[in-house]
């Protein structure tokens, strides 16, 4: 199993987006994170969901619905006694892969993505818990429309709310060699369509090429001042 990752801050100053990963034995844990609130409160929300998610992994390496669900409600825990009265804004997305290489679980809360591709194709994709998701779900928008939603950022879970914690998480998923994961921000998945991640996926021998190819993608299609975007590619 092969992995590569990058978050940049894209035409933003700052750069709320935070990666990372642990490994315990032969299981990996990798987790994405957007952060929310602005005045750098995104970036604390960001490195600190980031950090307890991985860091109770290592404290339970597990592949299960239970033990991943666990990791997340600390994360939402830690998040909540980090708050003060300047933060009291501070949230964040998080998205969070569990796999060995033969089985995966996966689970999120807020608009970043994860994508799991087998045989070239994109098998499924996390759904994302937005006003602009919602519209689409009720027919009044595409899916594709999604990314040029003004709803697109309002965000109807996240980290940041105990009271509301209700992270979407995977069955144990069997793997087979050849699949792929993509766990990318809503500033990445934006410009990166999902024709140009299986097309990118089928043309690409190495994680770090595959993501070099969508990150080309994501040059040629974003604007100025885009969002700060950020991704992790995973190959079984």
């Amino acid at each position: 199993m092969r992995a590569v990752s990058l978050s940049n801050r894209g035409g933003r100053k700052n750069n709320e987006d935070c990666v990372g990963y642990a490994r315990a034995g032969e299981i990996w844990c990798f987790v994405l994170c957007d952060g929310l609130g602005g005045q750098l409160c995104g970036e604390t929300a960001s490195r600190l969901v980031c950090d307890t998610v991985y860091g109770e992994f290592e404290k339970n390496p597990e592949i299960s619905r239970t033990a991943l669900r666990g990791y997340l409600k600390k994360a939402v825990e830690a998040n909540d006694k980090a708050r003060d009265e300047d933060k009291y804004n501070m949230a964040s997305t998080v998205v969070a892969l569990v796999t060995d290489g033969r089985r995966a679980v996966w689970a999120h809360l807020g608009d970043s993505r994860l994508y799991y591709i087998g045989g070239g194709e994109i098998l499924r994709i996390t759904d994302d818990h937005s006003v602009a998701f919602m519209e689409f779900e009720g027919g009044m928008i595409t899916y594709d429309d999604i990314r040029r939603s003004p709803s697109q950022n309002k965000l109807t879970r996240c980290v940041g709310d105990m009271d509301n914690f209700m992270p979407d998480i995977s069955d144990v998923t069997e793997l087979e060699r050849g699949d792929a994961f993509l766990l990318c921000s809503d500033g990445f998945w934006e410009y990166v369509t999902e024709d140009d991640i299986e097309e990118t996926v089928n043309q690409s021998s190495s994680p770090k090429e595959w993501l070099e190819k969508m990150l080309d993608v994501l040059h040629k299609n974003e604007i100025e001042k885009n969002d700060n975007y950020s991704a992790i590619a995973v190959m079984v």
